[in-house]
Formats: structure tokens, C-alpha cells, sequence
């Protein structure tokens, strides 16, 4: 699970950006996408894959949020490990938050790992092209 801006490309989804020449990059974290024009690049010690297309070679391009509905109030997903995910929270009232568990992380911010069975998941995607 990842926020991020995203863009479909030739009916699949990737991971995007905007460059300031206007040209929007691609990437891919699968080696067969190098089969469509992809180019290897290492990054952190980690193979990924890129691709620059025009604004005109995708489809849709959107901001993506990732919400769980938990005990009541609505957070934002930031990370999954298997079955588990991390919410977040920098709004609304401390106490509420400590009541269904969550920790401080950082002033102000609380997060919680729970059971992905035990959330209602919802994605929110915001249209940028």
C-alpha cells in the first residue's frame, strides 16, 4: 500500500511523477517492463525501472490516498507488513487516540499497527491529469 501519485500507462499502473520539462516519468519496480521501453536504473542499491512518456502517452494521472476506517474515525495508511497495517494520525484529540491505542511517534503524530482484517479500507484518488 502506498500514497503516492501514480499513472496509467498502456492499461497498467505505475508509480509517477511530473518533471519540470513537463514530461512524466514512470517507474517500475518489475524487470519485465524493460520490454516496453523501460530503462534499469539503480537507486539506494535497488533496481528499478523508468520510463519517460509525454503528458499525451497516458491515460489518467492521480494522486492516491489510502484510508482505514478504524473504531469509528478515519486515518491514513502509510505502510503494510503482510497482514498488518500502519495508521496515522496529526489531527483531532490526543486522548481519543491514546483510548484506542495508538502511540506518539513525533509530536503530535500518533500511529497504530493493526490487523488489515480489522479495517475497512478505502482509496481516494485524486485527478491531476
Amino acid at each position: 500500500m502506498k500514497n503516492n501519485t501514480f499513472a496509467i500507462f498502456n492499461g497498467k499502473e505505475y508509480s509517477a511523477g511530473i518533471k519540470a520539462d513537463g514530461r512524466i516519468i514512470l517507474r517500475s519496480q518489475d524487470p519485465k517492463d524493460e520490454l516496453n521501453g523501460f530503462i534499469e536504473k539503480s537507486f539506494n542499491n535497488k533496481k528499478i525501472y523508468v520510463k519517460y512518456v509525454s503528458r499525451n502517452g497516458i491515460q489518467e494521472m492521480y494522486h492516491k490516498t489510502i484510508k482505514a476506517h478504524y473504531k469509528g474515525y478515519v486515518f491514513e495508511v502509510v505502510y503494510q507488513k503482510d497482514n498488518i497495517i500502519s495508521i496515522v494520525t496529526i489531527v483531532g484529540d490526543y486522548k481519543k487516540w491514546e483510548n484506542i491505542g495508538m502511540s506518539t511517534i513525533d509530536k503530535g503524530i500518533y500511529q497504530k499497527w493493526v490487523k488489515k482484517d480489522d479495517v475497512l479500507i478505502d482509496i481516494d484518488k485524486e485527478k491531476i491529469l
